[in-house]
């Protein structure tokens, strides 16, 4: 018996085993999802020096492409100039980004742990002021003084254990455990990897488009390309933006406090600048624990200090960081806060610092999709025209009854030669009122 090919029956036994497929890679996924995310995991800390060299390299990217241009004028032509202006390009920015790295390290890093050292040794003193202040203030209210003064002590005491119980890890960072010389080691890999890839970056990108080309259609490669230029023209003018931004802003901060004379100034500053890398809650987020540090070490000063941080990102929000950032995402603010929220529920901090330009990418697409069927279906693609009712956009024009077989007697054509008569006579008119003009 001769068994015919059925092509039918054949997509139906194929997108059947599709879902089959699919439904058991479910369940599997759902019983060893343990085992799922330590594979994971250890794939990701297996790739961390790629992931670092990915990152490094998209940081100094910038400014290798602006000192390259630099120095394009003034190099001259010969065989292998391309080749010389790229190891100068690189040779230099690898040095600013050192720079950079080793000057944070050096100011920043000992005075953040002389300040956090400081405030713990001195919280015995702190918690007395802050009582007594409360007391003051509060006198009519023993009731509340006495609640307050229960919540601080917990908390005091909570932190002092705190402390107890992290010192030793502090002691074990600071001595040179594991886990710091891993990320060294990460870091100075993926700083080598950069530089490979800088080097290399034309080369790499080509071997990529070689790749896309080879496997996909004309058409999906075309997107694909459209996908990757956007992803990129997104995310680097959004993330190089706002570390600009937040570096100016943490600066202005330790400036101000320096000449208000305010105490913790640099860990203030600190914290401030890096919660200002996340939009819409980035202030909040600076804000409140600086407040609430300021309190404990000097109550009268916490007022200042929130009046400060409040005109600083009202500063940054609607003069400096539209100077910088621009237009850059073109996300409405609603999808700014979903965003945020979602992101920063499932990846935290950094889930929060690339929500913006993922949503901001997947906005734009979305809107390109929908606009591109409402065009198919010849609709508008404004969205003013959908606060209506959409039955407008679906009701046909009004057809216009025929004429008349009066209205068609009284209906007159100009003969040809009056047309042409008329027009000639405003060419005419054009000609004389040009020569009065001259």
């Amino acid at each position: 018996m001769k068994i015919m090919p059925n092509k039918k029956y054949n997509t139906i036994a194929l997108y059947a085993s599709i879902v089959i497929a699919a439904n058991v890679l479910l369940i599997v996924a759902i019983l060893k999802f343990s085992s799922i995310t330590s594979f994971f995991g250890m794939l990701t800390t297996v790739l961390m020096p790629i992931i670092w060299g990915l990152v490094i390299a998209f940081l100094m990217n910038p400014i290798m492409v602006n000192v390259e241009k630099l120095f394009s004028s003034k190099v001259k032509k010969a065989k292998g100039k391309n080749k010389l202006l790229r190891a100068l390009s690189v040779t230099v920015s690898a040095i600013v980004f050192l720079g950079i790295v080793a000057g944070l390290i050096a100011i920043v890093v000992p005075e953040l742990v002389k300040s956090i050292k400081l405030l713990f040794d001195n919280m015995g003193e702190m918690r007395e002021n802050l009582e007594g202040w409360i007391s003051k203030t509060f006198s009519s209210y023993p009731s509340l003084v006495k609640s307050v003064n229960e919540k601080i002590d917990a908390f005091t005491k909570d932190a002092s254990v705190i402390f107890e119980k992290i010192q030793p890890v502090l002691d074990d960072l600071v001595s040179g455990a594991w886990g710091v010389i891993s990320f060294i080691k990460d870091f100075l890999l993926g700083f080598i990897v950069s530089i490979y890839m800088l080097c290399n970056k034309e080369t790499l990108l080509a071997q990529i488009k070689k790749t896309i080309v080879a496997i996909t259609r004309k058409s999906t490669c075309a997107k694909i390309m459209g996908v990757a230029s956007q992803a990129n023209k997104v995310f680097s003018g959004f993330i190089m933006g706002k570390i600009i931004d937040s570096i100016i802003i943490g600066l202005l901060c330790f400036i101000g406090l320096t000449l208000m004379n305010m105490p913790y100034n640099i860990l203030i500053a600190v914290i401030v600048g890096v919660t200002n890398i996340i939009p819409f809650f980035g202030p909040i987020i600076g804000a409140v624990p600086s407040t609430l540090l300021m309190l404990i070490v000097d109550p009268k000063k916490a007022i200042l200090l929130f009046i400060f941080i409040l005109i600083l990102q009202q500063f940054d929000g609607n003069i400096l960081g539209p100077k910088i950032l621009g237009d850059s995402t073109g996300l409405p603010g609603f999808w700014v806060l979903i965003s945020l929220i979602v992101c920063g529920g499932l990846f935290g901090f950094v889930g929060m610092v690339l929500a913006v330009p993922m949503f901001a990418l997947i906005y734009s697409f979305t809107r390109s999709f929908i606009e591109n069927k409402l065009k198919k279906k010849k609709l508008p693609v404004t969205t003013e025209y959908y606060r209506q009712d959409i039955e407008h956009l679906y009701s046909k024009p009004e057809k216009k009854p025929p004429m008349t077989a009066e209205q068609l007697e009284n209906f007159v054509i100009p003969a040809a030669d009056e047309v042409n008569e008329l027009q000639y006579e405003d060419s005419d008119d054009d000609v004389k009122e040009y020569k009065i003009g001259e």
